[in-house]
């Protein structure tokens, strides 16, 4: 029988996951100009540097656009993206706030934004979600921004209660795989199939405020039972090195 998979082997696996998709843009190298880096206040209309939020999504995606990417690929504007948030600060829970204050996992999730502080999710959903307002004809928008990211984080793309969320990296990637967001490379570089229960959430059910509410529990292990039928593969560390140049940066 198949051990759970451990907090630590999770997190790693994650990583190595996540060496395994792409974004399903162009994958050859693309080549971009060196652009001073233009104060604040020049990139950003004046009435937006008091929303510190709004004015890093100008800034930055118009400093995807000033740099005039040739065959840009959406993965190396995310990593550009990731550049630019050196050095914001790390904020776990971001994303349960609305519960420590009282807010029910039963009701539609606030959606919650942020491009001034960060957990490992969002730091990568809001990348890839400015790259994508960068890329887009129209101004970029906050609320272009927020339905980027929200249709990145929520099963189908439809944001409901908590359960709706998607909660394990492996299924983040195959949901957005099967709407047309990413495709997943695992197959082709060779992984192998990690069949390992994912059973993390409900054996760590203190861990997570909305499991205290017993239908919410109930609805979080009846998911888990379902991701038992969607094999994940896994680059092995040790195979990472000869697969790298397969993999994009981003």
């Amino acid at each position: 029988m198949n051990r759970p998979i451990s907090r630590r082997e999770l997190l790693r696996n994650a990583g190595l996951t996540a060496a395994a998709c792409a974004l399903p843009f162009p994958l050859n190298a693309c080549e971009s100009e060196e652009v001073p880096r233009e104060p604040l206040s020049k990139l950003v209309p004046p009435e937006q540097v008091a929303d510190p939020d709004r004015a890093r999504l100008t800034a930055w995606a118009n400093t995807l656009r000033a740099e005039r990417m040739k065959q840009p690929s959406l993965g190396r504007g995310a990593t550009r993206v990731g550049e630019l948030a050196v050095g914001t600060p790390y904020q776990p829970f971001t994303l349960e706030e609305y519960l420590r204050s009282g807010g029910s996992p039963l009701s539609t999730e606030p959606l919650a934004l942020s491009l001034t502080r960060f957990d490992c999710v969002t730091l990568v959903e809001s990348c890839l979600a400015v790259a994508r307002v960068a890329d887009a004809p129209s101004a970029p928008s906050w609320g272009g921004f927020a339905r980027e990211v929200e249709r990145m984080r929520y099963r189908g793309g439809e944001r409901r209660e908590f359960a709706s969320r998607l909660h394990y990296f492996s299924e983040w990637i195959s949901d957005g795989e099967n709407r047309g967001l990413l495709r997943d490379l695992g197959s082709e570089l060779g992984g192998v199939v990690d069949a390992r229960p994912l059973r993390f959430m409900t054996e760590h059910r203190k861990s997570y405020l909305a499991l205290a509410d017993d239908a919410v529990y109930r609805e979080i292990g009846a998911m888990q039972r379902r991701l038992d039928d969607n094999p994940r593969r896994v680059v092995p560390r040790e195979r990472i090195a000869q697969v790298s140049d397969s993999i994009e940066t981003g």
